[in-house]
C-alpha cells in the first residue's frame, strides 16, 4: 500500500487552470498521479472540503454547535502551524498510472470513514479516477494549496482558510427618537 509523500497545487496560466500533484510512495516505488482542476472544479471542491470538516468536527460529541467554528479554526491553524510548505516539490521518476497527461476531474466525492478519515475521490468525465483516504490534516494543507494557487491564479475566488467564521461588522452608532 502506498503513503501520501507530497502534494503540489499550481497554476498554468496557458492552460488557466490548476494542476494538482500528488506523490505517494510504495513498497513499488513511487507514483504520481496529476489532475487539471477549473475554476469551477476548484470552487466547488473548496466546498466539499469545507463540509468535510464540518464532518470531522460534528462527529465528535464533545463538541458543542456552538463551538464547532472556533475548534475547526483551531485545528487549521494547529495543522498548518506544524505543516512543511517551504521544501519543493521533488520532481523524482514515478510511475503516472493515469497517464503521463494531467486528467481533467469533473466529479468528486467525499466519503466519511470510521476513525476521523474521509475517501476523497477525484474522477474525469470517463476513465479512471482515485480514491484517497485522508484525514483532516490532509484536508487542511490541501484548502491551503488551493487558497494559495487561486490566488495566483487571480481568479477572484474568496477562497479564505477561515471563511467559516462569521465577519463582525460593527454597526455604527444611531439615535433613536
Amino acid at each position: 500500500m502506498a503513503s501520501l509523500h507530497q502534494i503540489n497545487i499550481g497554476f498554468s496560466p496557458v492552460e488557466d487552470r490548476l494542476l494538482l500533484r500528488m506523490s505517494a510512495r510504495g513498497e513499488t516505488g513511487n507514483t504520481e498521479f496529476r489532475f487539471w482542476l477549473t475554476r469551477r472544479f476548484t470552487r466547488l471542491f473548496w466546498q466539499a472540503l469545507e463540509r468535510a470538516r464540518e464532518t470531522c468536527v460534528a462527529r465528535d460529541p464533545r463538541v458543542s454547535p456552538d463551538s464547532r467554528e472556533a475548534l475547526k479554526q483551531f485545528q487549521q491553524e494547529a495543522v498548518l502551524e506544524q505543516a512543511d510548505f517551504t521544501t519543493p516539490y521533488q520532481e523524482e521518476t514515478a510511475v503516472t498510472p493515469l497517464g503521463p497527461a494531467p486528467i481533467l476531474v469533473s466529479k468528486l466525492n467525499i466519503t466519511p470513514q470510521d476513525q476521523g478519515h474521509q475517501t476523497l475521490t477525484l474522477l474525469p468525465p470517463k476513465g479512471q479516477g482515485i480514491n484517497l483516504t485522508v484525514d483532516l490534516n490532509i484536508i487542511h494543507m490541501i484548502r491551503k494549496l488551493l487558497a494559495e494557487a487561486v490566488r495566483k491564479a487571480e481568479w477572484d475566488l474568496e477562497l479564505d482558510l477561515f471563511s467559516s467564521m462569521p465577519n463582525v461588522v460593527q454597526d455604527a452608532p444611531r439615535t433613536i427618537n
